[in-house]
């Protein structure tokens, strides 16, 4: 049974929506509300999970879903919380910091008349050390098939991810690496993603190198790439795209359509994009590792597209994985 292991921040988000948003010193009533669990590499093994369910015809699970972060203490009602929050995913290799009660929080501000959001991180656990995250890496993989197993990375802190990553090519040379190459301000992302199997970019890491055409930016990023790695870009309402370096292979899906309208503006979004690049790694982390050849490169594409598209149109990521059940 193929197992996946995401290593990245799990934070407890706090979301105001706002009718416009403030200027400096002023007062304003919100509109809404919510508490969630978030942090990209919890919500794509949330979506994972229901898209690897024993839901669709009754068979067995066919992933196991690991995750390792950082939380505060074993006894902190907050992290009672965020291991409640995911059922179906193993944190036990998790580092529970003892001294601390609080979990790294974020909130943020969405406007409902431009549909752009504000976010403010409050973070005070002490971050991963390198030679913490290697442990960890070894217990994972020393507990199921390290060779054969599938490793994803949020790509927080370079020095440290880098240092895991180069750790994990030599104790489990055969385990797939990917990697989310996110914000381009941190410095030494590029090696992970020079060693990754799989490197999802982000619409503002390629809009930061000044490349327009996507086919551009991942022929450009495919020089630095591992022999054979496969290259994704989402770009919003432009769709996404993906590259195989090996064969140079190069597929395009346009932004998901739903009854007639596309997936564009956020204005017409009721629940803005939060979450749709974690969702769509989810869905490309679903191909792979389950349809594997049985899908092509463009069948993954674009069924990892519209699972983000349909993440655009909701609140949270409930029921994701039954929007698509006949494409499972």
């Amino acid at each position: 049974m193929p197992h996946v292991t995401a290593v990245g921040a799990c934070y407890l988000d706090t979301i105001l929506t706002l009718p416009h948003y403030p200027p400096e010193d002023a007062k304003l009533r919100s509109t809404a509300l919510t508490r969630r669990r978030g942090g990209n590499g919890p919500n794509t093994l949330e979506v994972l999970s229901q898209l690897s369910s024993g839901g669709v015809g009754g068979s067995p699970s066919p992933l196991t879903l690991s995750l390792i972060t950082t939380l505060p203490s074993r006894t902190s009602p907050a992290t009672q919380t965020i291991l409640d929050s995911l059922p179906t995913i193993d944190l036990s290799h998790s580092l529970f910091r003892s001294a601390h009660q609080e979990p790294a929080s974020c909130y943020v501000l969405r406007s409902a008349a431009t549909g752009s959001r504000t976010i403010v991180n409050f973070n005070e656990l002490p971050e991963m050390t390198a030679g913490e995250l290697r442990e960890k890496v070894r217990e994972v993989g020393g507990a199921g098939d390290g060779e054969r197993g599938w490793w994803h990375f949020e790509g927080r802190i370079p020095d440290v991810t880098l240092a895991c990553v180069q750790d994990l090519r030599e104790r489990f040379p055969r385990a797939k690496v990917s990697v989310e190459a996110e914000n381009p301000a941190r410095e030494g992302l590029e090696g992970v993603a020079g060693l990754a199997d799989v490197v999802f970019y982000s619409k503002g890491w390629a809009g930061f190198t000044g490349v327009e055409s996507m086919r551009a930016f991942l022929e450009t990023q495919a020089l630095g790439a591992r022999k054979g790695a496969l290259l994704c870009l989402t770009w919003g309402s432009r769709g996404a795209a993906a590259l195989e370096c090996g064969s140079g292979r190069f597929e395009y899906v346009d932004g998901w359509g739903h009854e007639g309208q596309v997936v564009v503006e956020c204005i017409l979004m009721p629940h803005s994009t939060i979450g749709a690049g974690d969702t769509f790694i989810a869905g490309m982390l679903y191909c792979e590792n389950v349809r594997g050849s049985d899908w092509s490169l463009r069948e993954k594409l674009a069924f990892s597209n519209e699972l983000a598209g349909r993440k655009v149109l909701q609140e949270g990521f409930d029921g994701l994985g039954d929007a698509l059940k006949d494409l499972l």
